[in-house]
């Protein structure tokens, strides 16, 4: 069980890391680059210094997303981050369905790495707990599905949310709902700290 969390930990950095990679990276964009997105400003600053992502979500909001995986702090360097260490947290649920969860705290760059247009997903603007935030989905990848929040300048909250493997896979769509819900639950977390 252990080298499973282990290993589904550095899947999600391996995602993290290559997921919506700059698009034109391997060569010329095979898709013109999208406009770059606008969002509006942020109610406040919810700095992420020094706090710990495995306590973002708590034991009973961990059970009410089944999630019931032991979470597993990690840090790296992240390229899309431009190199970055970004600390993390791994959970995995596996009843009733198999999925991982990565709640990772950016400092390193802002939201503007997203808006920017020069990534490899579709962007979505949405509001997570009255903060300004996007669903990345990837437009390479169709087994998970990224929610980004505005938090203060520089910084952001990156809410990962993959399908553990199992068949039939979980649709993209639903991840993404499902990774509005834990960036919520996280934020609910994150502006009460």
């Amino acid at each position: 069980m252990l080298l499973v969390r282990r290993v589904a930990g550095a899947v999600l950095v391996v995602m993290l890391a290559s997921a919506c990679a700059i698009q034109g990276s391997a060569g010329p964009a095979a898709h013109p680059t999208p406009p770059a997105v606008e969002l509006p400003p942020r109610p406040r600053e919810v700095r992420l210094d020094g706090v710990d992502p495995c306590s973002l979500l708590t034991d009973e909001q961990r059970e009410k997303l089944g999630l019931d995986g032991r979470p597993v702090f990690s840090q790296a360097p992240v390229g899309l981050y431009r190199g970055a260490e970004v600390p993390s947290c791994t959970t995995g649920g596996f009843e009733p369905r198999a999925v991982t969860v990565g709640v990772s705290l950016v400092t390193s760059v802002g939201i503007e790495r997203f808006t920017s247009g020069e990534l490899a997903a579709e962007l979505r603007p949405i509001e997570v707990r009255g903060f300004p935030a996007l669903v990345a989905v990837p437009t390479r990848f169709t087994d998970y599905c990224t929610v980004v929040v505005d938090v203060a300048a520089g910084q952001l909250l990156d809410v990962q949310f993959a399908t553990g493997g199992r068949q039939p896979p979980i649709p993209q769509p639903q991840l993404c709902r499902d990774a509005e819900t834990v960036a919520g639950e996280v934020m609910a977390t994150l502006v009460d700290h």
